[in-house]
């Protein structure tokens, strides 16, 4: 019971105990990351990956992870040494700990022990230069703790000594020497790391509170909002020009915008504004107008006009802008201007015209909080009057861009490359637009390898980094596929080129741009496809950021409710035709599964009350991408697929590059309304359109006898019923009284093997509300049966609508009996 106070008497240093303890948790926490490295290597080697980066593990991974564990144990180490007792230590330990997980008041990193700047990674970029601020930050914590050793070390209890105040005594005694030389070497190295992060953090950067940016959004909102309706001109023409500095994280823009005003309102003042922190107008100047606002804190100038801008009139706006990613920030870094793989928005590098909801407060809670009202939605439908703007405020245009770059990169923009050149040291493109194009573009630039196929008079290529070749040409592909199939159903393709660039993993997605199409190294360009089954989410993607070169770069939808069933409703549509066209049935059932799957999950995540009809879809990007693609998809099963492109295509040529008044959903379901031949298909239009509609199709136990010349009887029993949901989310039952798919197969749809071969017969029959049975006779024996058997309608359990048949022996031997 007292062999501590015979070891504490010993006359081992305090070094003795507190040396041994860290080195035993630095063992056990670094085993920990090496633990979670071997596993990795495993599961790579597993899936037949054998470019193993061990150096990335240990710099990317093991490193930080360890260095951030062991400032925790540290800390540790340092609260025993100070605790009466153990438990009261480590109870202190786990208060900091979940303290620090729902820390919300104290976010800036020299404050917040531990913390630090995040370093994002992707292969394209590595960790760039975000690696400085991280490990600036982690060695100024670093320092700290070896100062939290330190005093573990001189203030270790000894003996029976609990209390604090003869032990500090005894610590100032013990600071000699060799603890003085470490206590003065840390703090030399906390100091100087910790100036070095303050002049980054709170001089080169703004330090912000967390609240500091909703409280700054709805100051600009009180002071700004009501400009809001106020008439503005549209960029008739663009001539831009942005030098790219990649290793500064440096961009500089110079541009020229023609203003034109196409209201039917006379204009006199041009507001023009930045949407973005990051980015700073260093000039602006609109031709015959005088600055009346210059506001510096929300970046907001108004220039009144010396003579009133009549509808049709032009003024030109020309500007220089900077956005210079300097040193290193306290939070979130940011990852758009890098120095591999930069992409950047119009929003990011020029002005915008006009006030608008962009940079408001959108917080439910937080704009009750700051007394703003509640905000409102987009405009009805039926509201002509809102047809006279866009849905994101911008109408067509043309434009002229250059971009330089550093001379080992390729620089990307919309438009024909009609020059590329490299001088000075820089490479330079201009890029020049072939048809009118949205106000929107981006730029990239990165050290690309190129590939390039010629297809029907069009330019397909790929941007792509070195080491990531795997899905280039299923990439080309498809973009060949989708041109093919969405000429020939929805008319002529505006350029002469198209480009997908890839952009490193920082964020997940694609985007169309004209003839551009940004796509981030982890979508698409690093999937594995060699397992069959595997969904072909990069054609499919591809597909869509294609066809979004008719929806929403040739025709652009009314700013108004259902804005978004005229871009994601009809690019999701447009994919999966394409999908079937080349994958075939088996594919487009298990994308259908997931479509699904997805609009449901969705639903009833966010809860179904409140959920609008697709022509009123506002921003539910489950409504408008899931459950419209499926509505779209359903109507051409019913419709036929030539008669609802030719509705796309009439569409399409009614509004293909027109300004006001835009297009709404309304004009979508008239169009479709007129190739509909029956009433049964008025009366689907409606339904998938205008109301929210669920089914619960079910097959019960399907059986199949066999016959005495040799065919097979088979019944399908079905339990059938529709559901029609309110505005609430309560849902009433309705009669269902139509035409749907049952089918018999001797594989199951949608796995790996089934075909064409393995359908025996798919026909639409009569349903209706309630029990029925539905017969056939097939030359074939089937093994399954189904209602909507590729998932068609929105089911609220599409699972039970497929089932295996009842053994076919028992049922033969019964009927010989």
């Amino acid at each position: 019971r007292r062999v501590h106070e015979i070891i504490d008497a010993t006359p081992l240093s305090n070094w003795a105990y507190v040396v041994p303890k860290t080195l035993a948790m630095a063992i056990v926490l670094v085993s920990m990351t090496l633990i979670n490295v071997v596993t990795s290597v495993i599961f790579q080697l597993s899936l037949g990956f054998t470019d193993i980066e061990f150096s990335k593990y240990l710099l990317w991974y093991m490193l930080p992870a360890a260095w951030d564990m062991l400032l925790l144990a540290a800390l540790a180490i340092f609260v025993q040494a100070l605790s009466p007792h153990k438990f009261i230590g480590w109870a202190i330990m786990v208060a900091f700990i979940v303290w620090q997980l729902l820390n919300k008041a104290i976010d800036h990193n020299l404050l917040n022990y531990g913390s630090a700047p995040a370093m994002p990674l992707s292969d394209m970029n590595g960790a760039g230069s975000f690696w400085i601020g991280a490990w600036t930050v982690r060695i100024y914590w670093g320092a700290f703790a070896v100062l939290l050793l330190l005093s573990a070390h001189l203030l270790w209890r000894r003996g029976t000594e609990i209390r604090l105040r003869p032990r500090l005594a005894a610590a100032r005694r013990r600071l000699t020497k060799a603890p003085g030389l470490v206590a003065a070497g840390a703090l030399a190295v906390f100091g100087g790391s910790g100036a070095y992060a303050f002049y980054n953090i709170n001089v080169l950067n703004e330090y912000h509170l967390p609240v500091a940016g909703a409280a700054h959004e709805a100051a600009f909102e009180k002071k700004y909002w009501k400009y809001n309706d106020l008439p503005q001109p549209s960029i008739a023409n663009m001539t831009v020009s942005i030098d790219l500095y990649p290793e500064e994280r440096r961009a500089l823009t110079r541009g020229r915008y023609v203003l034109r005003n196409l209201t039917s309102q006379p204009i006199n003042d041009i507001h023009v504004r930045l949407l973005y922190d990051d980015l700073e107008l260093i000039s602006a100047r609109v031709s015959n107008a005088r600055r009346l606002v210059d506001d510096k804190e929300f970046a907001y100038q108004i220039f009144h006009l010396d003579s009133t801008m009549q509808p049709g009139q032009d003024r030109i706006l020309t500007f220089e802008t900077r956005r210079w990613q300097r040193g290193f920030r306290n939070g979130k870094p940011n990852t758009r201007l890098v120095e591999n793989g930069t992409f950047l928005d119009n929003h990011e590098l020029t002005p915008v015209i006009g006030m608008t909801h962009q940079g408001t407060l959108w917080d439910p809670t937080a704009r009750r909080y700051y007394g703003l009202p509640k905000r409102d939605g987009r405009a009805p439908v039926e509201n002509t009057s809102a047809t006279a703007k866009a849905v994101d405020l911008g109408g067509w245009t043309t434009a002229d861009i250059t971009l330089s770059t550093s001379a080992d990169q390729t620089p990307i923009a919309p438009g024909k490359r009609v020059s590329d050149v490299i001088l000075g040291g820089r490479r330079i493109a201009h890029f020049v637009s072939e048809a009118p194009i949205r106000e929107a573009f981006s730029i990239q630039s990165a050290r690309y390898v190129e590939k390039h196929r010629q297809h029907a008079g069009v330019d397909l290529s790929v941007y792509y980094n070195p080491s990531h070749a795997w899905n280039v040409d299923r990439m080309l592909d498809a973009l060949a596929a989708s041109l093919d199939y969405y000429r020939a159903s929805f008319g002529p393709y505006q350029f002469s080129h198209v480009r997908i660039v890839e952009y490193p993993g920082y964020a997940n997605f694609a985007q169309a741009f004209a003839g551009t199409i940004p796509y981030s190294e982890t979508y698409g360009f690093i999937a594995d496809f060699r397992k069959p089954e595997t969904i072909d989410h990069v054609t499919a993607t591809t597909a869509h950021e294609l066809s979004h070169q008719y929806w929403a770069h040739q025709i652009i939808g009314a700013d108004v409710q259902g804005s978004m069933v005229l871009s994601e409703t009809l690019a999701n549509y447009s994919a999966l035709m394409m999908m079937r066209k080349i994958r075939g049935e088996a594919e487009i059932r298990r994308m259908l599964q997931y479509t699904l799957d997805r609009y449901l999950g969705w639903r009833a995540a966010t809860g179904s009350a409140g959920e609008p009809p697709l022509i009123r879809v506002e921003t539910q990007t489950w409504i408008s991408y899931q459950k419209g693609a499926l509505a779209m998809f359903l109507l051409q099963e019913h419709m036929g697929e030539d008669a609802v492109n030719r509705a796309l295509r009439n569409l399409l040529e009614r509004y293909r590059f027109k300004g006001a008044p835009y297009p709404r959903s309304t004009d979508l379901v008239n169009a479709l309304r007129a190739q509909a031949k029956t009433t049964e298909e008025q009366n689907l239009i409606t339904d998938l359109f205008e109301r929210v509609i669920l089914y619960d199709l079910k097959v019960t136990e399907p059986t199949a006898v066999r016959r005495a010349d040799g065919k097979w009887d088979v019944t399908v029993p079905i339990e059938a019923k529709k559901y029609s949901v309110d505005r609430r989310g309560a849902e009433t039952e309705t009669t269902l009284d139509e035409h749907i798919e049952v089918g018999l197969f001797t594989a199951e749809p949608g796995i790996d093997g089934f075909d064409a071969k393995s359908v025996i017969i798919m026909e639409r029959r009569p349903i209706h509300s309630g029990a029925q049975v539905v017969k056939f006779v097939t030359d074939r024996k089937p093994t399954y049966a189904g209602i909507d058997p590729y998932n068609y309608y929105i089911d609220r359990n599409s699972r039970d609508n497929l089932r295996q048949l009842v053994d076919a022996k028992i049922a033969i031997t019964k009927s010989s009996e």
